[in-house]
């Protein structure tokens, strides 16, 4: 996962019901392997700042409260800076 540090991404981002909320793109400056997200679930995740939300008058903020930076899962994001195909895997 660490070949992920440094490159920008494009988040998928999903309501805790599983609907398609929108994107928002950033880079990657960390990554987690195996951290349980929930009893019994665990995922990789990558720490993901500089987040533009489409709109400069909202900035991106999670759900603790940080503008412009977070924690995603790996399976959503999609790398944005790099030649070759796309790849989003949900």
């Amino acid at each position: 996962m660490y070949h992920l540090i440094g490159k920008r991404v494009r988040v998928h981002l999903y309501s805790r019901k599983g609907i398609s909320l929108g994107t928002v793109e950033g880079r990657v400056v960390d990554v987690a392997g195996d951290v349980e997200v929930a009893e019994g679930m665990k995922k990789n995740l990558v720490f993901v700042v500089e987040i533009e939300s489409g709109n400069p008058d909202v900035p991106y903020r999670s759900s603790a409260g940080e503008e412009n930076e977070s924690w995603f899962a790996v399976q959503d994001i999609e790398i944005i800076d790099e030649d070759g195909p796309k790849f989003f895997v949900n």
